[in-house]
């Protein structure tokens, strides 16, 4: 985990918070002054406690922008995705 100052954290939205191996992921490393992007699946809770979770967690951890997306998807999430990115200053890639 040194070599990276962002990481990218994608979960389900378990009863309102994070699974337990994502908990226990953001326990055994430490996370100063990195920066934590969250992103969840959900069936309607959108993050719950999720973000809460992780900043205590990751108490030295930077948190970014997150993105919720519902479990149909929908067609605007190619856009909705891209748009979160942006937000987070993260530069996209083509996939070739």
């Amino acid at each position: 985990m040194e070599e990276y100052d962002t990481i990218l954290l994608g979960y389900p939205n378990w009863w309102a918070s994070v699974p337990i191996p994502i908990a226990t992921f953001l326990e055994e490393y430490d996370f100063s002054d990195k920066r934590i992007i969250p992103f969840c699946s959900h069936g309607g809770g959108r993050f719950g406690q999720s973000l809460t979770a992780i900043a205590k967690l990751a108490p030295d951890a930077v948190i970014g922008e997150g993105l919720s997306v519902h479990y149909s998807g929908g067609a605007k999430m190619p856009e909705d995705f891209s748009y979160w990115l942006s937000d987070n200053n993260i530069k996209a890639t083509p996939h070739i």
